[in-house]
């Protein structure tokens, strides 16, 4: 039995992997309008998982480092962790259909951008009796165009506990196609993640599994990884759980234009923050702060993005303001801190904001700690 849920985890971990291939966001010819306007308009929704992934345990790409045997002997090592912290996550989920629930906000959505009711058809699947992949795709396409669908819309959903500190995640990857010419008129990956925005952030994404850990390699997970979202019974992980959907789909609508929301431009803006495109980012948290004053975290982003393009001056005006008025939200205590000490060489300007993370529970990185020790 345990080797049967070692292999199922295993599985699902790979199956995220599959899923995750992220890609560039492709908009040449997408309108809101298509779905009034084209004929039938149809869409698909596949969730390729029936748990909650979790994978956690950094011991297979830390062992990648030494060559394939390491790896293969870490990803043994792996799969037996991620296992055990998986049975402890589906326990206090007790039943509870992520799934289900993920599908049911997306479709709901959906329907709610459309004047007629929006059919439902079967996602592309294999390529099962056809020579390649294309060939079944053109096949569906003509399947659908034979049935009067105009225009289809395709997701693929995602979601686990990634990383070695337990990161929340939830991923919609989409593409809308115009069945008459085949051509796909949008197309994006789009992935909240349970986490704070630091200057100091290293970023690498953690359901990418399969690159080695060069900069960070470790054997253990963080303490409260799992623990985290187990102490109460699973309460707290079900609650972060919906939130992230339904802030994934917003982004996803925002995104396609359909709909604008602040939570929408936040996940937008986060997503652009880590992979680098901070002028992006700008623009998303800026309509984030616009829509909802009172988003802190959105202010905090735009803050964290102007720094990263360059704009310290911007930044500083806007975190400062941000921090009088939140004085207990700790990531922009410490962006400051951080932006004084380590990139203005101001220790003395960076005190207070450094004192403040710190009891709010902050553990400065060593860059940090190194600049605000006295000359």
């Amino acid at each position: 039995m345990f080797e049967r849920n070692v292999l199922r985890g295993y599985i699902a971990a790979i199956t995220g992997l599959m899923l995750l291939a992220g890609c560039t966001a492709v908009r040449p010819g997408f309108e809101p309008a298509l779905l009034q306007t084209a004929a039938s308009p149809a869409y698909s929704i596949a969730v390729p998982q029936s748990e909650m992934v979790v994978a956690v345990s950094p011991v297979r790409q830390t062992m990648q480092i030494g060559g394939s045997i390491p790896a293969l002997l870490g990803a043994g090592i792996s799969a037996i962790q991620d296992a055990r912290n998986a049975s402890r996550i589906h326990e206090v989920l007790g039943g509870y259909g992520c799934g289900a629930f993920f599908e049911r906000q997306l479709r709901a959505s959906l329907e709610e951008q459309a004047d007629a009711p929006l059919h439902q058809v079967k996602p592309f699947s294999t390529a099962a009796g056809y020579h390649n992949a294309r060939d079944a795709r053109e096949a569906r396409m003509d399947g659908l165009r034979k049935s009067a669908h105009g225009l289809v819309l395709d997701f693929d959903l995602s979601y686990g506990i990634y990383g070695a500190e337990g990161l929340l995640a939830t991923r919609i990857r989409g593409e809308a196609t115009d069945t008459e010419s085949g051509k796909v008129l949008w197309r994006n990956t789009i992935t909240r993640y349970s986490l704070d925005l630091y200057a100091d952030t290293r970023w690498r994404d953690p359901m990418e599994r399969m690159a080695p850990s060069y900069f960070s390699p470790r054997f253990f997970t963080a303490e409260d990884a799992v623990s985290q979202w187990t102490s109460d019974g699973g309460a707290h992980l079900k609650r972060c759980f919906e939130k992230s959907v339904n802030d994934t789909v917003a982004a996803v609508l925002t995104d396609m234009g359909l709909e604008e929301s602040a939570e929408g431009h936040y996940v937008l803006g986060m997503q652009d923050t880590l992979e680098g495109r901070h002028e992006a980012a700008v623009e998303h948290f800026s309509r984030a702060v616009a829509l909802a004053p009172e988003m802190v975290e959105a202010g905090n982003g735009l803050a964290l993005a102007q720094a990263k393009n360059g704009r310290m001056e911007a930044a500083l005006a806007s975190a400062e303001t941000l921090a009088a008025a939140h004085p207990d939200y700790l990531p922009v205590q410490y962006n400051l801190a951080w932006w004084y000490a380590v990139e203005m060489k101001s220790p003395e300007k960076a005190r207070p904001y450094f004192d403040r993370a710190v009891a709010l529970g902050a553990s400065p990185g060593r860059r940090l700690e190194k600049a605000m020790r006295p000359k």
